[in-house]
Formats: C-alpha cells, structure tokens, sequence
C-alpha cells in the first residue's frame, strides 16, 4: 500500500490543493484507530515502569540522537525533517509488531502509553531547542492537539463499538495511503530531479533503521537478554512514528521538510519484514 502510495503520489503530484489539511486528517484518522489498540487495562502497572523508562530512553535518548547524527550531514531544509524525526515518538506499530513478533506485548503496551504522554512535552522542547524561531510555538502546539491529544480521546470512545479487525485494518492502509500520497506528491519535483539527494537520504534511512535495530539485537544477544523481552526493545530503538514526522513537517515547514520521513517510511517497512523473516528462527 505504501509502496504504491509513493509510486502514485510522485507520478501524479499528489492532490491539487489543501494538502495539508489531507495530510492532518489522514493522519489524525490513522492515529484514532490505531489507538484504540492502546488498552492499559489490558497491562498491569505493576513491575513496568522501570522498563517504560527505559524505552524512553532508548527512543528519545539513543535512536533520537542517531537520527540527529545523521540528519547533520544535510542541509537546513533537510535538517530539519530529521529534528522532527529525532522530536517524534515511537511509532503505534511497536505494539501490534511486538505481538506478531513473539515479544512481550504488555511491556510494549505501557511504554508505548509513556511515550506518547512525554511527546507532548519532548517535542515543542526538542523542536525549539534545534530549530528555534522558524519553528512556530503556537502551530506546533495545535497540531500535537489535534494529532496526539484528539485522536487519544476519539479512540477512548471507538472502543465502545466493536470494530472488526478487517474494517480497522482497511481504514488504517487507506488512511496511509493518502497519507504517503499527499506528502510523495507535494515533493513531486525534488524526487524526479534530485537524484543524489534521494540516494543520500535512502542510504542514511538504512543505516538509521537496519543499522540501530541490528545494533541493538546484537548487543541485548550479546548480553544474554531473553528473545521474549529483546522483541520490543529493538522496535523502540529502530521505529519512530514517520507519519506523524511527515504530517508536522508540511504543517509546519515546506513540503520539502518531511523527504525524510517519507522515504524512511519504505524502509521501516522493509525492517519489519526483514524482523519477521529473522525471529522465528531464533529460539532465544
């Protein structure tokens, strides 16, 4: 779906007009649905917090700063679609992926809970602090309403109605589609006559990616961790939430912006089906 999301967006040149306001609605759809997977009722508090911490860390501390590393490479434009990357939290998916995985399932439920909560403080502090004044207080502060704090209170309510499985999944790729559609279109241009620059970022989407989730197995391998409790902590340590990137960087900046996000997007994908091919042949 995203594949052929890119493939469209960038052959067409995405919607004529009010592609922001697409991209925020997509966006704020997908974040509703997939929220209503977030059940802390289903997790005991109890024994997580530590390692909620710890995911935080790792997620705001080392996969942020890796991003940042990178993202110091390219110019401002550039530049700053990696700050919001590094500014963003751990992507939904870590829940749904943990479980497909074989992981533990409640301990990504909680962190990821913890996550989202410290993202409406991380983000304005990140972006502000490497950003600074092109970065608008008031429109970040309003699009983190309306795409982290709305969709947690809109998904409470959903969860009232029994939402099949197969309805929720087709809304979900749907509203990725657009999503992908939306920002791949608006950067029509700098995809078809910028070449280098689109090796670049993929290059440095694959060591961000495929270079932190690797790291991370074979450290936690290397120090005995159990392939039960690894599952989750590799995921934080290589998913940011891109769509959420992408739709900050056009609401906020130029088109340009979210390039990184977008093409990163195709290489998370990629990563979780290289994870799904490589757990279940490992025992521990």
């Amino acid at each position: 779906m995203m594949t052929l999301a890119l493939a469209a967006g960038i052959a067409v040149g995405g919607f004529p007009a009010m592609t922001k306001e697409i991209s925020m609605g997509a966006l704020a759809l997908l974040m509703t649905i997939s929220l209503t997977n977030i059940r802390l009722t289903d997790a005991k508090v109890t024994g997580l917090s530590r390692d909620a911490v710890l995911m935080l860390v790792l997620n705001y501390g080392c996969l942020s700063a890796a991003i940042l590393l990178i993202g110091s490479f390219f110019g401002e434009d550039l530049w700053w679609g990696w700050v919001l990357m590094a500014a963003a939290p751990s992507a939904i998916s870590v829940v749904p992926f943990t479980s497909i995985l074989g992981g533990s399932t409640h301990k990504a439920l909680f962190s990821t809970s913890v996550n989202y909560l410290a993202a409406l403080v991380l983000m304005p502090v990140i972006s502000l602090a490497l950003i600074g004044s092109a970065v608008s207080v008031a429109s970040l502060v309003t699009s983190l309403l309306l795409l982290i704090v709305l969709p947690m209170a809109a998904s409470r309510a959903l969860m009232r109605w029994e939402i099949k499985k197969t309805s929720r999944t087709a809304v979900t790729n749907l509203s990725f589609f657009v999503l992908i559609f939306a920002v791949a279109g608006s950067n029509r241009d700098a995809f078809l006559n910028d070449l280098p620059m689109v090796v670049a970022v993929s290059a440095a989407c694959l060591i961000r990616t495929f270079g932190t989730g690797f790291l991370s197995e074979l450290t936690l391998r290397r120090f005995g961790v159990a392939k039960e409790d690894r599952v989750h902590i590799v995921l934080f340590c290589s998913y940011k939430n891109l769509g959420l990137t992408a739709t900050l960087a056009i609401a906020l900046f130029e088109p340009v912006v979210a390039i990184p996000a977008t093409i990163c997007i195709m290489f998370e994908v990629l990563w979780i089906i290289a994870l799904s091919r490589y757990y279940p042949t490992v025992r521990s």
